[in-house]
């Protein structure tokens, strides 16, 4: 008798959660499973954030095909979710804007599509005309904002030379280098700038974006 083949350990985690096809859907092409695995259940965000996503699915024709996958959802903008319910979703709906083999490309299009959204916004506005001419004090409002809106590790803003900035992040569960990035990215071109972004790991969890123009 043939011994039974062991589950791929996405099957053995996603089992236990509702949004099993979701994070099905990408295991294979992203680390959501270890992700999810080390993510503390004090790490929270506001519902805002998971509404963005929304929008952008919509905006792009696609919002159905997410609703099979999360038919439930009914996220307030200002109450506080697991972080682990933003990351299931992020990563998911970065594969139905792309494809799961480009997951990370998807997310990065969906957070540059939030940021620059964002701009567009009364507010955004506002920031914009106020602060555009101040890339240090742009992003340091975005630190601000995220401090309102997320329990969990630490950005700092440090101004490497007149004309570049480092984003490091600390305690970070998002994926930096693609996600992060792509909010970066957006913010940056919603000031008119013309320059470049990239990152650098320390790990999975900690690193820095850097913008230069």
């Amino acid at each position: 008798m043939s011994a039974r083949k062991p589950r791929a350990p996405w099957r053995i985690f996603a089992g236990l959660m509702p949004e099993n096809r979701a994070i099905a859907l990408v295991a294979s092409h992203c680390d959501i499973v270890e992700r999810l695995e080390v993510v503390p259940p004090s790490a929270q965000v506001r519902g805002v954030w998971i509404r963005a996503i929304e929008r952008q699915l919509s905006k792009r024709g696609r919002l159905d095909v997410y609703r099979d996958y999360f038919p439930d959802d009914q996220y307030s903008a200002l109450g506080f979710y697991p972080l682990a319910d933003c990351l299931v979703r992020l990563a998911s709906a970065g594969a139905i804007i792309a494809s799961p083999a480009r997951v990370h490309e998807g997310m990065s299009i969906i957070m540059r599509g939030n940021a620059e959204a964002f701009m567009d916004t009364l507010l955004g506005r506002v920031m914009l005309r106020v602060l555009s001419r101040d890339p240090v004090k742009l992003f340091e409002q975005g630190i601000a904002a995220r401090r309102q809106s997320c329990t969990y590790g630490r950005w700092e803003l440090r101004q490497v030379r007149e004309r570049e900035l480092e984003i490091v992040q600390l305690d970070e569960y998002c994926w930096i280098e693609s996600a992060l990035a792509g909010a970066a990215a957006g913010t940056f071109a919603s000031c008119g700038l013309v320059g470049e972004v990239h990152t650098k790991l320390v790990d999975r969890f900690n690193g820095s974006i850097f913008l230069r123009w």
